[in-house]
């Protein structure tokens, strides 16, 4: 092996990133690698959850205060349009922080990776990885290009795949899944918005939706998601013509100017891209973000479930990689709880790579803690593409905010998914 680490992390987004950060921050050996040089830009809905602030809060090490410090946005809840016109406005509820911050990724993503540097990992721009080393059915190493074509393999004791929608980890491990409904987003960047008040806003037709959030310094984030089939048999340019789009949508006419385009639009998807599990089966590497299961943009999630599976991940593998009492990352802060050597996996001089039966915590805490969201991000994303089951939710919301005030909130994290799942409230949202 050219260089050997006690992790590879491959992608240094949010989820690449905050693994790196804490791994490093404890102790570990810790190489990040992205194709990418930062700041770079990103297709996303660029909304942190309001629960994403608590989890900044617990990185500590001034991220939060460097959010805060940056051009941002707060949102203080959600507004959905109906096909029908109906609308509906939920606002978050609970938590110490009514409301979420919503900032550009190019910010965001690179406050996130000098982090991971101060912490002690070693930072790699423009490095694409090109394939996993196997031994003995074992994930023991990534190959990596650098931007003059030098090939370098980087051997670890576990790969942590966080590069994304086509994460080529995922695809490597033969791990990758997909499922309907299959959805693209052309995103861009517009100023002077007209209508912008504070809360994000989802319009929903029988083409696909539209999703607005302000991003600060008076720019908002624009998201056209449409269906895969009608971009791939369509007879349109959606980058060209995404204004024309825009005009489809009753409730955005005439709010914005193209000649107020400040960044080209951008594309990403097909979402619904997913893992079988986020362990490979035969150990060595783990997948953390997206490359382990998306979240519909509509539901927002995305960047919440990044940084959460990260904290999840360390804490998994800091009682491996590091000799000293590991911490738990917990929702409500940090908590200390002792383990023998043995119980943390540490025996004799083995530094080869992590067996599967050893990241299995991570894939059952993972299960644990997003089983409600992927259930509830699931039935709103069917919910989506059926018109007049949208029409018939967004008008019984409108007359009860109470109960849109509740779906917002289980969306921001603030509130558990499994309160909106109970059979007694999923009945109120038709009848």
């Amino acid at each position: 092996m050219t260089n050997r680490w006690d992790v590879v992390v491959v992608g240094a987004g949010p989820a690449g990133a905050t693994t790196a950060l804490l791994l490093a921050r404890a102790g570990a050996s810790v190489l990040l690698v992205d194709r990418a040089r930062f700041p770079r830009d990103k297709a996303c809905s660029e909304y942190l959850s309001p629960a994403t602030t608590e989890i900044l809060q617990r990185l500590g090490g001034g991220i939060l205060d460097a959010v805060e410090g940056s051009a941002h946005a707060k949102l203080y809840g959600m507004k959905v349009v109906a096909p029908c016109g109906a609308a509906m406005c939920g606002r978050f509820r609970g938590g110490p922080r009514p409301y979420s911050f919503a900032l550009p990724r190019t910010t965001f993503d690179t406050i996130l990776v000098v982090a991971a540097a101060r912490a002690g990992a070693e930072v790699r721009e423009c490095v694409t990885v090109e394939n996993l080393v196997f031994d003995h059915g074992t994930v023991a190493a990534v190959v990596g290009r650098s931007g003059d074509g030098k090939r370098e393999t980087y051997g670890s004791r576990v790969v942590v795949g966080a590069d994304g929608l086509r994460s080529v980890v995922a695809r490597r491990l033969g791990l990758v899944r997909s499922s309907p409904p299959r959805r693209v987003a052309f995103t861009a960047h517009v100023a002077d918005v007209a209508g912008i008040d504070g809360v994000g806003e989802l319009h929903v037709s029988e083409r696909g939706y539209v999703g607005l959030g302000p991003v600060g310094g008076g720019i908002t984030t624009v998201a056209l998601v449409l269906p895969l089939a009608a971009v791939r048999h369509g007879r349109r340019d959606f980058r060209t013509g995404f204004f024309d789009e825009l005009q489809r949508f009753p409730g955005l006419v005439g709010r914005f100017d193209p000649r107020c385009l400040v960044r080209d639009v951008l594309v990403t998807g097909p979402f619904a891209q997913w893992s079988r599990t986020a362990v490979a089966p035969g150990g060595g590497a783990l997948l953390v973000g997206d490359a382990a299961d998306f979240f519909d943009p509509f539901t927002g999630q995305g960047i919440y479930a990044a940084l959460r599976g990260a904290e999840l991940a360390a804490e998994c593998l800091i009682p491996i990689l590091t000799p000293c009492p590991p911490l738990r990352f917990g929702e409500g802060g940090r908590s200390e709880f002792p383990l023998s050597r043995r119980e943390r996996g540490i025996g004799g001089e083995d530094r080869g790579p992590l067996a599967a039966v050893v990241l299995a915590p991570y894939a059952r805490a993972r299960r644990r803690e997003f089983a409600g969201k992927w259930l509830l991000e699931r039935l709103i994303g069917v919910g989506v593409g059926w018109p007049a089951l949208t029409d018939r939710v967004v008008r019984r919301l409108a007359g009860r905010p109470d109960l849109a005030d509740l779906l917002v909130s289980a969306t921001g994290n603030i509130v558990p998914a499994r309160r909106v799942l109970a059979a007694s409230v999923l009945v109120q949202f038709l009848w």
